[in-house]
């Protein structure tokens, strides 16, 4: 277990190697002929999504990523016009949209002010190339989060695999969803205070596990719907994977820092006895 949570010492490094892999895939497929018109929708959707890099570097992690998610899912759903594409775009977009609406009320609520203040004063700090660097990355990572979808869509047959993602995504979107808003509720009356009520009762990070589901439903999708080939499998399961890493970081980040801020506390160390990280604890 704690090697999983020390990931997020080397998160920053693996995203780059996840994103040198993504652009040979890129190449790869250029040059076999195999990116399609369809694969640039993806690519020019998800580069015109993370254009917000340029007005707040951190809007490219959750605005960014949750419009993407949407009006790829959308495009998905549309272009192929199949069943496998309608439902699992359809929950893409449902995903999406509760993380684009989660964010902007977020931003907008007094709990949340004094961070906003703190982002804008690092934005200011972060140099244009650096956000650039970031469009790239991100442009290419969103693209291929949805990749399984673009492969279950092009095989056009409703698989188990299929049915268990699309259910594994929503499980996940609710999840999330519900820990997020009853965090942002608890903050809202008490900003300085670990939450302790609803699902963070007996699980600290339901809010990232919601998060790691989505990943998993997607890895679930793209490895259900390809024929084989070490190309096709790092292709759908590139991106998600590198989400789910990310998420599995954040849990270790998150543990580390609740001790450093909570730690002397002993209702904090009742809680911490009570509760899972990535299970709730019965």
């Amino acid at each position: 277990m704690q090697g999983l949570l020390g990931l997020d010492k080397y998160i920053r490094k693996i995203f780059s190697l996840f994103v040198v892999v993504m652009l040979v895939l890129f190449v790869m497929a250029l040059r076999g002929g195999y990116w399609s018109p369809l694969n640039w929708a993806m690519l020019v959707v998800a580069a015109l999504c993370c254009v917000l890099v340029f007005q707040v570097f951190v809007y490219v992690f959750n605005f960014s990523y949750g419009l993407a998610a949407m009006f790829n899912g959308a495009l998905l759903g549309l272009w192929f016009a199949n069943m496998p594409a309608i439902l699992l775009g359809g929950a893409m977009f449902i995903y999406g949209l509760r993380l684009f609406l989660f964010t902007w009320f977020r931003l907008r609520s007094d709990a949340y002010a004094l961070r906003v203040a703190t982002v804008g004063e690092a934005n200011a700090q972060l140099p244009f190339g650096v956000k650039i660097a970031l469009w790239v990355q991100c442009s290419f990572l969103y693209c291929f989060h949805l990749f399984p979808i673009y492969i279950a869509g092009q095989v056009a047959v409703l698989t188990p695999a299929i049915l268990a993602g699309v259910v594994v995504i929503l499980t996940g979107t609710l999840i999330e969803g519900v820990a997020d808003a009853q965090k942002q509720k608890a903050k809202t009356l008490v900003s300085d205070k670990f939450v302790t009520d609803g699902l963070f009762s007996r699980w600290r990070h339901p809010n990232y596990v919601g998060e790691m589901l989505v990943q998993v439903g997607l890895i679930i999708v793209g490895l259900g719907s390809i024929p084989g080939g070490w190309v096709n499998y790092a292709a759908v399961t590139i991106a998600p994977l590198y989400i789910l890493l990310l998420m599995i970081s954040e849990c270790g980040r998150s543990d580390k820092y609740m001790e450093l801020r909570y730690g002397d506390s002993s209702e904090f160390r009742s809680y911490v006895s009570r509760s899972g990280c990535y299970f709730p604890k019965v």
